[in-house]
C-alpha cells in the first residue's frame, strides 16, 4: 500500500501515517518497493516464527501446567525470557477463589521473580555478567535483591540447586518457585512454575511442589526432544522397534528394507520352477524411497542424512547397489559403510540400510 493508502484506511492524517511507516521501516518492520509502497518487512516474519515457536511450547506445557494447578490448587505458569524481562505464556488456573496469578503476556522482572531468576541462572556466565549489569534492580519489597553482587552469588546458588525461589521479593504476600524447561542440548528454553499466597505455599509445600514439577519436567523434555515414529502406510518392523526415533537434532533410522506393507518384497520374481531372482537395482531404489519416506514424515529429507550403512548379501551386487545409489546421493552426500553379510531376515531380501540424519529442531531454542 501507498502511505496514502494506509493513511486513508486509518482515518489518520498523512504526515503522521507517513512518520510512522519510516519508523517501521527503519526497525525493519515494513520495507518499500522502488515504487513507493509499503510491505510487511523481514522483523515480521522473525516475530511469527517466535509466536509459532511459543505456540508450539504453550501447546506442549499446558496439560502439565494443567495438572500441576488441580494438584495443588494453585496457578502454574510458564514463562520465557524476552531480553530483559521474562514474559508469561502460558499458566493454569485451579478451583480456587483466592489466587495471586498474573494475566498471560504480562512481563516480569528477571531479578526478583522465579522464573525471572531461573532465565537468568541458565545463561552462560559471560551473558549472565552482562546482562545482570545492564538490569535495573528495582526494590519492590524489603526482600528484593537490588543488589548486584548478591544477585550474582544467588544465581550460582540457583544454577546449582536446579530451582528458584521468590519469597514475597516481587510482591508482599507472594511466594513462587521456579524450575527450568531444558531443550535436548540442555539449554534452558523457558520457566515453569507455581505462584501462591506466602501463608499457603510453607517449606514442606514448596518442597512438595518442586519433587513434582521437576518429574514433570523429565517426562515433558522427554516428550518435547524424543520422538519415536512407526509409519502404518509402511511395512511393520519385525520386532518392538520403531522405523526411527528422534532425539533433538539427530534421527535414527532403523535398518531398513524393499520390504512392502503386505509382507512381499520389491523386486523379486519367482519362476514357475520357483526359482527366486532379486533385482538388487529395484530393492536399493525402494530401500532409499522408504528413508525419504520416513524422513519426510518426521520434517526431514534425505539431503539431511549424515551416515549410511549398507548391508548386502551379495557383493556381487555392489556395483549395481552403486548405481542406484548415486540417483539419490553426490560427493556431498552422507558417509557411507557397505559390508556383506551371511543372511538377513527374509530370504528375498538382497539389501538392508540404516542411516543417521541431521535436522536442527530450531523451533526451540535458548530464549532471548
Amino acid at each position: 500500500m501507498t502511505a496514502t493508502e494506509v493513511a486513508q484506511t486509518l482515518g489518520t492524517n498523512l504526515p503522521t501515517v507517513h512518520r510512522f511507516l519510516l519508523t517501521l521501516e527503519t526497525v525493519g518492520a515494513v520495507s518499500r518497493t522502488q515504487q513507493g509502497r509499503f510491505h510487511l518487512g523481514m522483523a515480521l516474519a522473525d516475530l511469527g516464527d517466535k509466536v509459532e515457536s511459543n505456540k508450539l511450547l504453550v501447546d506442549a506445557v499446558r496439560p502439565h501446567l494443567d495438572a500441576i494447578a488441580a494438584e495443588f490448587r494453585e496457578v502454574a505458569h510458564c514463562a520465557v525470557r524476552n531480553g530483559s524481562q521474562a514474559i508469561n505464556i502460558a499458566q493454569a488456573m485451579p478451583d480456587r477463589s483466592l489466587l495471586i496469578g498474573h494475566s498471560i503476556g504480562e512481563m516480569y522482572p528477571l531479578h526478583c521473580t522465579a522464573v525471572g531468576k531461573i532465565l537468568l541462572a541458565a545463561l552462560e556466565p559471560a551473558a549472565r555478567e552482562r546482562l545482570t549489569g545492564s538490569l535495573t534492580l528495582e526494590r519492590f519489597t524489603e526482600s528484593t535483591i537490588a543488589d548486584a553482587g548478591s544477585l550474582r552469588r544467588a544465581l550460582i546458588d540457583i544454577e546449582k540447586q536446579g530451582f528458584a525461589v521468590d519469597n514475597e521479593e516481587w510482591e508482599h504476600g507472594l511466594r513462587s518457585i521456579a524450575l527450568p524447561l531444558r531443550n535436548g542440548k540442555g539449554k534452558t528454553i523457558a520457566a515453569i512454575g507455581l505462584s501462591a499466597p506466602a501463608s499457603r505455599l510453607d517449606d514442606t509445600m514448596l518442597e512438595a511442589v518442586r519433587k513434582d514439577i521437576g518429574a514433570r519436567l523429565q517426562t515433558l523434555e522427554h516428550f518435547m526432544f524424543t520422538e519415536s515414529r512407526v509409519f502404518p502406510q509402511k511395512a511393520r518392523p519385525r520386532g518392538s522397534f520403531p522405523h526411527l526415533k528422534r532425539v533433538d537434532d539427530f534421527i535414527f533410522v532403523s535398518g531398513t528394507s524393499a520390504r512392502l506393507p503386505d509382507d512381499t518384497f520389491e523386486g523379486v520374481q519367482i519362476d514357475a520352477d520357483g526359482t527366486v531372482k532379486i533385482d538388487i537395482r529395484r530393492q536399493t531404489r525402494a530401500v532409499f524411497e522408504n528413508i525419504r519416506d520416513f524422513l519426510t514424515g518426521i520434517g526431514a529429507e534425505l539431503q539431511d542424512l549424515v551416515e549410511v550403512q549398507a548391508y548386502l548379501i551379495d557383493m556381487k551386487d555392489y556395483e549395481a547397489f552403486n548405481e542406484v545409489y548415486s540417483e539419490f546421493f553426490g560427493f556431498e552426500g552422507p558417509t557411507r559403510t557397505t559390508v556383506g553379510v551371511r543372511e538377513l531376515p527374509h530370504p528375498h531380501q538382497a539389501i538392508m540400510v540404516r542411516a543417521i540424519a541431521y535436522k536442527p529442531h530450531s523451533q526451540f531454542e535458548e530464549t532471548d
